[in-house]
């Protein structure tokens, strides 16, 4: 079937389950609000996953439905917000990334880097691969995923961009692997996503109990330790990396000899980026306490500040950016996306519809509470590609919590599945933030993103439950 067919397909079905949705009877204990936010969730989903519309304009489509629906309107009746979440603070994260890369661009800096790392790690694409994910899982295990994918991303734009046609494989699975592995980093520790502290507050202020910086260890850097080899191992072979021979990396020498010595813009542009780098990384334990209101969009503005003050040559006016290439730079589809996908996201929640679909697992009631545990793993995984991590977390974790009370199986246990499981996030772009700008860069095609993602995802919760039951329960007793 092809792609201009399937488009027609999923618009007219998209159109049709989002009406019957909205106007059939409302389904007992959920709103009529929260029936038609799940309508117009539902629309979405079907439109992202078949390009039924281009992807950023269906992130828009809630500014239309919304009010129509009486769903919420300028005024934000029935305390669902619309307008504010296309503003969510981590675009402002993009904005400046977008000038930061822009420079790099402008001076020629991320060709420098890219051939300088071809040059370096190796003529093996597997190996490369391998030294994206390891370098980015790590990295976000100490800053949030997010700003991990645009701190590494243009350097794997750059890369491939130097790569020829024969190797799209490769260029698809670079592009990829930094997302995946800064969500599979990120689980590791507190301070990986917001996710985890998210839900450690959550955890502490419904079962009393204090999860600590190395008791998370326990939890998060198991399965980080044991998904990222099998990660990698699924990228070189679905992407077909390991069938590509060895690149010819004696080009890769004599472009980079010639580039000659360092310019003055790329120079000043690195600078920038490494002071960038610097408060990312410290932010959290070294300089955030004396500037508690500081975040990493903060950082990332401040760098795109720096790119437009930073003079080159200050009698003619030149300086390290100018505003007319850093806003053609900013990867504004993306930006869009992300804005949706929290607008769709915390109506979700605050409609009622999370603590809906959450309240259903009380039927389990009866069944092993092992067995519950990974029903639940496996709910949120699903769900969690509909909305970003935090988001699912911040519904779910207060319900299971008295779910769990009720019928008989440890809440630590639900929640911590539901925690871990709902970094599962693989498929969509509204899914993660990460997922949302790789995806932006336009290097990958939404099949690619399911496909791959889908079988990453069967991976993980296959993992999961051994993991959370012969390790974190049976190894660290957590959640006995």
């Amino acid at each position: 079937m092809g792609k201009f067919k399937v488009r027609k397909i999923g618009f007219i079905v998209g159109l049709l389950v989002m009406l019957l949705l909205a106007f059939m009877p409302t389904p007992e204990g959920l709103t009529l609000v929260g029936q038609r936010v799940l309508a117009v969730t539902v629309l979405m989903v079907i439109f992202w996953m078949t390009e039924a519309m281009p992807i950023s304009f269906t992130a828009l489509l809630p500014l239309i439905l919304f009010p129509l629906l009486g769903i919420t309107g300028a005024k934000g009746q029935n305390d669902i917000e619309l307008f504010k979440h296309y503003a969510y603070q981590t675009c402002y994260l993009l904005v400046g990334v977008g000038f930061l890369s822009g420079a790099m661009v402008k001076h020629g800096l991320h060709k420098r880097i890219a051939l300088g790392i071809v040059s370096k790690i190796g003529k093996k694409p597997t190996t490369m691969v391998l030294g994206f994910i390891i370098a980015v899982g790590f990295v976000s295990m100490w800053m949030s995923n997010t700003t991990a994918t645009v701190m590494m991303l243009p350097v794997a734009l750059a890369i491939a961009k130097t790569l020829g046609d024969n190797a799209k494989g490769l260029k698809k699975a670079l592009i990829l692997s930094i997302p995946y592995a800064a969500t599979l980093g990120g689980m590791a520790t507190v301070i990986g996503t917001t996710t985890n502290p998210t839900g450690i507050g959550l955890i502490q202020e419904t079962i009393g109990l204090t999860i600590g910086f190395t008791d998370w260890l326990k939890i998060g850097l198991p399965f980080t330790l044991i998904l990222i080899p099998l990660f990698w191992l699924y990228m070189v072979k679905f992407f077909k990396v390991d069938k590509m021979p060895d690149m010819d990396i004696a080009i890769a020498h004599q472009q980079y000899k010639e580039l000659g010595a360092w310019s003055k813009g790329e120079i000043y542009t690195a600078a920038i980026f490494l002071v960038c780098v610097f408060l990312w990384v410290t932010r959290s334990n070294l300089w955030g306490q004396f500037f508690p209101f500081a975040t990493d969009e903060t950082v990332a503005m401040l760098g795109a500040f720096l790119t437009l003050v930073v003079p080159l040559n200050y009698k003619e006016g030149e300086y390290v950016m100018d505003m007319k290439t850093g806003m053609s730079e900013i990867p504004w589809s993306a930006v869009i996306l992300l804005g949706g996908s929290m607008v769709m996201g915390n109506a979700f929640k605050d409609a009622g519809v999370a603590a809906w679909i959450a309240g259903k697992l009380t039927s389990l009631a009866g069944l092993n509470s092992v067995v519950i545990v990974i029903i639940v793993g496996i709910v949120t995984a699903l769900l969690t590609e509909l909305t970003t991590n935090a988001v699912v977390v911040a519904a779910f974790l207060p319900v299971l919590a008295s779910v769990g009370t009720a019928i008989g199986v440890s809440p630590l246990a639900m929640m911590l599945g539901c925690m871990l499981a709902c970094n599962f996030a693989f498929m969509l772009p509204p899914a993660t933030p990460p997922n949302a700008i790789a995806y932006g860069t336009g290097e990958i095609e939404m099949k690619d993103l399911i496909k791959c993602g889908l079988g990453l995802k069967l991976i993980c919760l296959a993992v999961f439950p051994l993991v959370l039951y012969f390790i974190t329960m049976a190894v660290f007793k957590i959640g006995v």
